[in-house]
């Protein structure tokens, strides 16, 4: 398995981006995406890995996708208090321990707490088809 620089599976930061765009898909979108241009008149750079935005996610997320995997007896939405904290203490530590809390972060805040659970369902349902039956024959186990 490879991992991104994150450390992150590759297939997880495609979900993560995927889940990103289809939250932030504008109703109109533009003409000709790949004509967009920058202020200087250059083409804006293809896809080179993480946005600002969604750092607190891909800081959290390797960990809470191993606890996800290890509690499959509970619904992702269970974890709902704990992503939020630590989106929370992310954000925190990027704005250099600034304490004051506007409400637009707190909107940011429930926005990254969505998407991670989406997130989230999506690996542990692609995980759960992989691990969940296999062909292999098992030796039968006797006990008594």
């Amino acid at each position: 398995m490879q991992s991104h620089h994150t450390g992150l599976d590759p297939a997880n930061l495609a979900l993560l981006h995927e889940e990103w765009e289809s939250q932030n898909t504008p109703a109109n979108p533009p003409a000709n995406p790949k004509k967009q241009k920058t202020s200087r008149g250059k083409q804006p750079p293809e896809d080179t890995g993480c946005s600002p935005e969604l750092s607190p996610i891909v800081a959290v997320l390797p960990g809470l996708i191993r606890l996800v995997n290890e509690c499959t007896d509970r619904p992702v939405t269970k974890f709902r208090p704990t992503i939020k904290r630590l989106i929370h203490e992310q954000l925190f530590m990027e704005l250099a321990g600034d304490s004051i809390i506007d409400p637009h972060q707190n909107v940011q805040i429930e926005s990254y707490v969505e998407l991670t659970i989406r997130v989230l369902v999506r690996v542990r349902r692609n995980t759960q088809g992989q691990d969940e039956c296999s062909d292999t024959p098992v030796t039968p186990q006797m006990f008594g």
